[in-house]
């Protein structure tokens, strides 16, 4: 794994507006979102072994996690399911509808897809997860973006790109079978399947609009699909423009239409959702029309679990002598639970990680004495508790620290490993606003 500079295209940023989703901030060059933006940009060379690798490392991942699942749902002993969804701070309402998400069958609650953040050396000494982007992972547009880069770059026969390069990105064809998949197993023709996006986050709304554009462009023209909003949406008048999510009088989720949802993709955190209910005193209404069944939820209720940090202390404690998962694990222990190996890794160089935060934060580094980098918490963030987790240096190019995140599209024992998105940073702690690096895989 090498960082290979390369000279930019001279219109990257017209290509970008012509051919990108993200395309305002992949083309503003004050964002330093795309690495073109970069006065000395510069790409991440993985070798063809690298990449079988990082797929290997992918599909044991997702086994592992299947296990974990299957583990944390089943009881020896009465109770034992809701100690472990109580030691997550998951709130006790959510419990019986989280636990029948897994257990549910014929048909059972499906997953679209889900992003491991890995962090690997450059002599691939070590290939680690730090973190499970389990319900609600973005970067699908940039994923295809960075593809359409390559296909530029070779195009143009840029002399920086060797002329038999490849990418580990199956991104698209992978999420159009996924669907194919969803479709047929929920039988969705003639139905809506809506796309619930925060209505102020222009990447959410891009996100969901590359997926209707697979659906309808790759999979069935014919499904129908709909965006509904979270909020109401208004003009600057205060107008309303389109009524936002909502919940009628039986407890059904509707849209703006006062229709019954019965397909919902969302991008919106399962903890985010039942923090703003609980703000409206709506959590009661919620999980009645959970109960109902009238909503299959793609990302499922099940995968709350697997995206609390919390779940990583759970997978260290279970696997940590298991030969095909413990050398992709860290180190991970509750804070709340000092043992003695616990106080080990306090005294060690030690990241401590919020259960419910994303985008680093309420992250911060410790060198096993004091607090070495920190990043603010403005979201509330860590009020439900933290996890520490062995640190682990991140490789580094041209002033940026980088983070592979390796996609995992469908089930967790049958999903497939759909290629690589790479983000730095110039912090230790990856933060949303960081920059977003290309692959490509060459043994040249």
């Amino acid at each position: 794994m090498k960082a290979i500079p390369f000279e930019k295209r001279k219109n990257w940023q017209l290509h970008i507006r012509e051919n990108a989703y993200q395309a305002d901030v992949l083309s503003d060059e004050s964002q330093k979102y795309w690495v073109e933006s970069l006065e000395k940009p510069f790409y991440i060379k993985l070798t063809n072994l690298e990449e079988e690798k990082l797929a290997h490392a992918t599909a044991k991942l997702g086994e592992m996690c299947k296990e974990y699942l299957d583990w944390f749902f089943t009881e020896n002993e009465e109770g034992e399911t809701n100690e472990r969804l109580a030691k997550l701070k998951i709130p006790e309402q959510y419990w019986r509808p989280i636990k029948k998400s897994w257990e549910r069958t014929c048909p059972e609650d499906l997953s679209l897809y889900m992003r491991f953040d890995l962090v690997m050396d450059e002599s691939y000494s070590y290939l680690k997860l730090i973190e499970i982007n389990a319900e609600t992972p973005l970067l699908g547009c940039e994923q295809v973006y960075q593809w359409n880069w390559l296909q530029d770059m070779l195009l143009s026969k840029h002399h920086s790109i060797p002329s038999e390069s490849s990418q580990f990105n199956e991104f698209w064809d992978k999420v159009c079978e996924q669907w194919s998949y969803i479709i047929r197993t929920y039988n969705t023709q003639g139905k809506i399947i809506y796309f619930l996006v925060d209505e102020t986050l222009n990447e959410d709304i891009e996100m969901a609009a590359q997926l209707v554009q697979m659906i309808q462009d790759k999979v069935a023209p014919n499904q129908y699909c709909q965006l509904v909003y979270l909020r109401d949406l208004r003009d600057e008048r205060g107008n309303l423009i389109q009524k936002g999510l909502g919940i009628d009088e039986e407890g059904h989720l509707v849209d703006h239409f006062d229709q019954r949802i019965e397909f919902l993709w969302k991008i919106y955190d399962w903890s985010d959702l039942q923090n703003d209910l609980e703000n409206f005193g709506m959590t009661e209404v919620f999980v009645k029309q959970l109960g109902l069944d009238t909503t299959r939820f793609i990302e499922p209720l099940w995968k709350q679990v697997l995206a609390n940090k919390g779940s990583l202390v759970f997978m260290w404690n279970l696997f940590k002598c298991h030969p095909d998962y413990s050398p992709y694990l860290l180190e991970t222990y509750f804070e709340d639970d000092l043992d003695c190996l616990a106080t080990r890794l306090l005294l060690r160089p030690h990241i401590r990680k919020p259960l419910m935060g994303l985008e680093g934060v309420a992250t911060s580094i410790h060198d096993g004495q004091e607090s070495l980098l920190e990043k603010k918490d403005s979201l509330g963030y860590g009020h439900e508790g933290f996890i520490i987790q062995e640190f682990i240096p991140l490789p580094s190019a041209y002033g940026y620290y980088y983070v592979l995140g390796s996609w995992l599209v469908g089930g967790l024992e049958d999903g497939e490993p759909a290629g690589v998105i790479i983000r730095g940073d110039q912090s230790l702690i990856t933060g949303r606003y960081c920059l977003i690096i290309p692959h490509i895989v060459s043994d040249k």
